[in-house]
Order: C-alpha cells, then structure tokens, then sequence
C-alpha cells in the first residue's frame, strides 16, 4: 500500500491555496501527498478572484474592493513567501512583492450631521515595521489593548486641552504631588475626591492602574479604573457639553473619547480582560457599546458604523457579534505594521492569484478546472466522505487548461475562459453561458465521481459556506452541528460597481485630492465604500483616446435580496441589473458630495461626459459601458460575523468525518471575520491538522 496519501482539494480560494501552499513547501512533499485541486470555471481566487477584460482594453473587473490591511501578518508572510520562490525577473512587473502592494495611511469616513453629510478625515501615523514580520516582540495581551486605549485618549485629549483651555492654568506644585497621592490612594476607595484632578491626570492614573492590574491580577484595579473613566467624562462634559453641537471638531474629539472609553468600559465589565473576546459575542457590537454608556451621538456615527462596514454588516440589515468586531478593530488601528492598509497594484487576481498558481504548477500540485462539485456522499454507516460527485464542464483539447493570460508582459487571468482550449468553446461562447454561475443550465459533459480510497485519502473541503446547503445537502440534514453552523453563520451577496473617467479626482472635486488616493468608507448604503483606483491605469491596456484619469471602485451589501432556484436562469441578470440600478441612483444623488465639479450641468445632474466610454454613446447611456457586478453565487457570498454566531463555527478538524478537513474564513479559526487573514489562518490550521503538526500561527488567539 503506498504511503503517498491523494489529497483532493475543493475549491481554490485563499484558504485552499494556502493548506496547498503549506503541504508543498518541504522539497520532498510528493513523498507524502499527491494533491488535486478542483475548481468550478477557469479561475482561482474565490470572492477575490479578478479577471482582464479582452473587449475592452483589457480592463480589471473584480468582485469588489479588495485591501490588505497592515495587521495582516500571516497573508502578508505568505505572499512574500510566494513572490520569493516564484522569482520573477528583474524589471518584470511586479516581480518584488514590494512593487505589488502600495502603502496608504489616509482614509475618510462619512458622518451623518442632522441629515448632512461631512467628511471625517483621519491621517495614521506610519511606523518602521515591515507588513508580514514578526519582530520579536510581546504581542499584545487585551489588557494590552485597554492600555492602547487609553494612552490614544490620553495622547487626543492633551492635543486638544490646549486649544480649548480645557486644562486649568495651574496645576499643583510639584511639592505637593507626593502627599496628594498618598492622601487619594487612601481615600480613593472611600471618597470621590479625584474632582481635585485634572482630565489628564485622571487618564494616566487608569493607565497605570491597567498596568498594575497586568502585574498583580488583582480585580480591585478594575473598579478604580471605571471609577477614573466616569470621573473623566464627567469632567470632558462640563467643559465641552455646550459647545459640541457647534463645533465640528471638538465634536469629533468627544465622539472619539466617548467611543474609546465605551470599549474599556465593557471590556473591563463583561469580563474580556480574563476570558477574551468572544466572551461579549452574545451581543451586537453597537448594542454593547450603548450597555456601556456610548452616547447617541457615538453610535450613529461614521466611526461605528465604520466597523461595520469592513465585514458588509451595514447595521440596518445585519448584525456584528462585539467580540469579533472589536478584536478587529484593535488589531487593525494598533497592530498594523507599516501603513494601517495596503493596495496592490493590479487586480487582485494578477497580484495574489496568479503568483500563487505558478509557485504551486512548478511544484508539481495537478489544477482541475471546469469541475463543479455537486454532492459530498456519505458512507453507509455515516462516518466518513464515500464520494464526492462532480460535473465536468467541459472537454479541453489539450490534457490541462493554460489559465494565464499576459497583459502589459503581468499574468494575469481572463475575464471569461480561454474558448479556444475547450472542445465546446464555441458552443459556450455562443450563448454566452457563464461556467462559473450556478445559474447558467449548462449541464455540462459528464458526472464523474470521486471515490474515497481510489482517487482521495484525505478531503479538503474549501467551498465557501454559501454552497453548502447544495453541495452537502446529506452532512446537513443528518449532522445537527453543520446544521446548526449552516443556519447561524451565513452569507450575503454583495455588489460592486467600477467607473473609468476622464478627469482625475482632483478634477472632479474631491477636497483631499493632495493626500493619498482616496478611500472612503461609511457612507450611504448600499455602496458605502469609495476608493481611488487610478494607480491601476497603467496596468491595463488603454489606448489614445479612451484613456482615464481616473478609475473608481464602489461596493457594498445587497440588501433584501431572495436568491432564487438555479432554474431560474435570468437570475444573475436580474440581478446585475438591480447593481447597476443601485449604481445609478449613487451617480444622480451621492456623488455631488463626494465629486463637487461633477455635477456642473444646466440641471445640477451628474456630467455623463466624464466618463470613458468605449461605444462612444451619449447622456446617461455612457453609463452602459461601466462594469457592474451582483455576487449571488453560492460560492461568492460573504460570510458574516452576525451576533452569537462564533460558537457555531466548526474548526478544520471537526468536520465529524475521519477523511474531511474543512478550511475558509468560515471556519472557527480564531478571527472569525470575512477577510484574506482569517483565510490565510484558516488554511495554515488546516495544512497543520493534516501534518499533525502544531506550530504558532500568529494572531489565531486572544493573549489574555
């Protein structure tokens, strides 16, 4: 009996890629494992696959906004990983993977004002550290972060004590200092004398009382420092409580103290400082900040709502479990090396997807494409994975399907397949049949089945969650905790839209255009987020004439969608449709705020000769030729992270099944957030359940 296991992989997203990627990194991995990835349509990448598009200037067309935020470690350490092996040539693009991704460190949020949106600019400050290092360093504990915490109000309330005399002239002498201590640290438990002190003060005496707390693991610290904080607001309300309403600024500044302090309160409260973040997963991130005194004003603000809108959990339709969102947060605003997020520089598919198929090609791991995954049998006495069912979409002409295409000398994939390798290309084309829709009717060019002993060992299971209830209908129907995780982790389907235009941003009038390339987020549903994507311009292929100044990527939720049956065939255009729809209504009511000088027309409309437009038509129709896209499919939905719904997420070796690990932002992978880090994590467990090898993977736990 050979010893070589076969590991068939399903799907190709990124937690797929990395469990291949970390099972192939020894040289003599084909000793252990003979690895098969399947994959629906011709493309890898999942929701963060991009394609080129050949009639138009080959273009790039994603799912949506794609970022890579600076706390991403384990994506990041892979990626230069993969960049380092693949070793492009010198003076290629992108051959370094410092040329494919862009520091950023400025972002705007949109804030609501008495039915008037304002703009809220925020500035990160950069550091020395290199995105996907791991310095040897103390990671930070969560009283770690409560020290964070404090400090940054600390550091925003001395900016801006001076400004608004919120500070008394004097202070006590130096001489006295000593005897006040002693005369509050007796009295402090007893009296509330610390009206004596000054907001500055108060502040650095809950930091230090935190630090104690750290050292001792005395819970009496925790009292103190509520105390301080209520003694704080206090305080902050009687300087500023008449001029807020008034004044944009120092409303900002008590939206940012109350928010932060709302945190500690509730963390220090409910218990994360000793059992970690999911212990407040039973409560929705906005609902918990209001049970620990967050004012109205905090809650309805661009900052909260900025949470929610990284994970598409705009709080009108969806919910955010508080524990998730805020390790998040933390991570994101105080662990982030470098800049506080990164954008690469083409799509997502030429800068992630295509570097990792050519590593893992000249590796020697096998790529199936045009295979849908249809049923994951079960064995008679239900204990393991008997077959997995898969329809064959096409024949290819040669033995494997060449993925790549080359733009601009990058590989990169294609918005749709390569007809001219496939036996029924023309037929495919002709009607215009999408292989990677569900949707399509195209029944394909034979059932295959793979049986576990003959063609599997082991099962990778990395479709996304969306799909499960089609593909395993039996697991869920007989297996009361994928039931339970199929019906309280779900999914939804999203939207996306793309703009090429004739004037740059400053052009258009947007009033940061000397900063960083614009992204703004929190903004109106359902497209809450904007970004300035015209570094991408020199990766596709325009020419004179048609060529932009501008390029601009809007997404967001679909909200109170039904998905139909996939007999429903004119379901995707429906819906591409109702993108589109949403998109223009963006264009005639949003983008006067966002582009000033775009809507100098006679009627005060949006100016539609702003935008390139390759079939040269005219008003509103130039509109017709921008990219829109609905992510319906099963295998595209974005996963959330809606209130209490963590405990129901199954870790990689919990499938219930002796030959099935399950790996994708879905899982329990300690994160439990739709995003490539939780993926990338998802997969490092998974490659090491399959090793039955544990080694650290950074960040999959909470450092109490």
């Amino acid at each position: 009996m050979s010893s070589v296991k076969k590991v068939a992989v399903l799907g190709g997203g990124m937690s797929s890629l990395t469990t291949v990627l970390e099972l192939t990194a020894e040289k003599n991995w084909q000793t252990k494992y003979d690895i098969t990835l399947y994959q629906l349509g011709w493309r890898l990448g999942g929701k963060g696959a991009s394609g080129r598009n050949p009639h138009i200037h080959q273009r790039i067309e994603e799912h949506g906004l794609h970022l890579w935020f600076g706390f991403y470690d384990n994506a990041f350490d892979l990626i230069k990983n993969c960049y380092q092996e693949n070793n492009r040539e010198l003076g290629k693009p992108l051959a370094k993977w410092q040329e494919a991704f862009k520091p950023y460190n400025f972002i705007v949020l949109e804030d609501k004002v008495k039915e008037n949106w304002e703009h809220w600019a925020f500035k990160f400050p950069q550091n020395d550290q290199e995105p996907g290092s791991y310095p040897d360093e103390t990671p930070l504990t969560v009283s770690g972060y409560v020290k964070r915490i404090l400090k940054f109000v600390y550091d925003m309330y001395k900016t801006y004590s001076s400004d608004y005399s919120l500070e008394p002239e004097t202070n006590f002498p130096e001489k006295h200092k000593s005897f006040l201590d002693k005369l509050l640290d007796e009295l402090k438990d007893v009296v509330e004398v610390f009206v004596l002190e000054t907001g500055s003060e108060l502040i650095l005496k809950a930091i230090d009382e935190i630090e104690q707390y750290s050292e001792n693991h005395n819970t009496k610290h925790h009292d103190r420092v509520l105390h301080l904080i209520d003694l704080f607001l206090k305080w902050l309300e009687n300087k500023i409580e008449n001029k807020v309403s008034n004044d944009p600024k120092l409303r900002r500044m008590w939206i940012m103290v109350d928010f932060s302090l709302a945190n500690v309160r509730g963390m220090i409260k409910d218990g994360v400082l000793v059992n970690g973040f999911d212990v407040i997963n039973n409560y929705d991130y906005r609902a918990w900040l209001q049970k620990h005194g967050a004012t109205q004003m905090t809650l309805d603000s661009g900052v909260v709502q900025g949470v929610y809108g990284l994970v598409f959990g705009g709080y009108k339709y969806y919910t955010f479990e508080a524990g998730t969102a805020l390790r998040g947060a933390l991570r994101m605003i105080f662990t982030y090396r470098g800049s506080i997020y990164y954008r690469m520089q083409a799509g997502m598919g030429d800068v992630i997807f295509a570097p990792i198929y050519e590593v893992l090609h000249k590796r020697g791991v096998k790529f199936k494409f045009f295979h849908k995954v249809t049923n994951l049998k079960l064995s008679a006495d239900k204990k393991y994975i008997q077959s997995v069912e898969i329809n064959k979409q096409v024949n290819l002409k040669n033995e494997t399907y060449q993925p790549l295409i080359t733009v601009k000398d990058l590989p990169c994939w294609s918005s749709e397949p390569s007809y001219e390798q496939l036996v029924e290309g023309e037929i495919i084309k002709e009607k215009g049949i999408d292989l990677e829709s569900y949707y399509s009717g195209w029944e394909g060019v034979e059932n295959i089945s793979l049986e576990y002993g003959k063609d599997f060992d082991i099962l990778v299971q990395g479709i996304a969650i969306g799909a499960l209830p089609h593909i395993a209908k039996e697991i869920v129907s007989s297996n009361a905790k994928w039931a339970d995780m199929v019906k309280n982790v779900t999914a939804c389907p999203t939207q996306a839209f793309q703009l090429w235009l004739k004037p740059d941003v400053a052009g258009l009038g947007w009033p940061f255009w000397i900063q960083d390339l614009a992204l703004l987020g929190s903004y109106q549903e359902p497209y809450d987020t904007w970004a300035d994507m015209s570094d991408l311009i020199i990766r596709e292929d325009w020419k004179d004439g048609y060529y932009p100044n501008n390029i601009a990527y809007f997404c967001g939720p679909m909200m109170d969608i039904k998905l139909a049956p996939f007999s429903d065939h004119s379901f995707p255009d429906k819906m591409t449709e109702e993108a589109k729809k949403n998109a223009l209504d963006y264009m005639k009511n949003l983008t006067a705020h966002v582009w000033e000088n775009s809507h100098q027309t006679p009627d005060g409309g949006f100016d539609w000769n702003l935008l390139v437009d390759v079939a040269k038509k005219t008003g509103v129709q130039r509109f017709d030729s921008q990219f829109f896209r609905s992510n319906i499919q099963p295998s595209e939905l974005y996963v959330l992270s809606e209130t209490n719904s963590t405990k129901y997420r199954l870790k990689t070796d919990e499938s219930g099944y002796v030959n099935m690990y399950i790996t994708g932002d879905w899982i329990f992978n300690g994160f439990n957030a739709g995003c490539i880090e939780a993926s990338v994590i998802a997969g490092k467990q998974t490659a090491q359940a399959i090793m039955q090898r544990k080694t650290k993977i950074h960040g999959e736990k909470d450092l109490i």
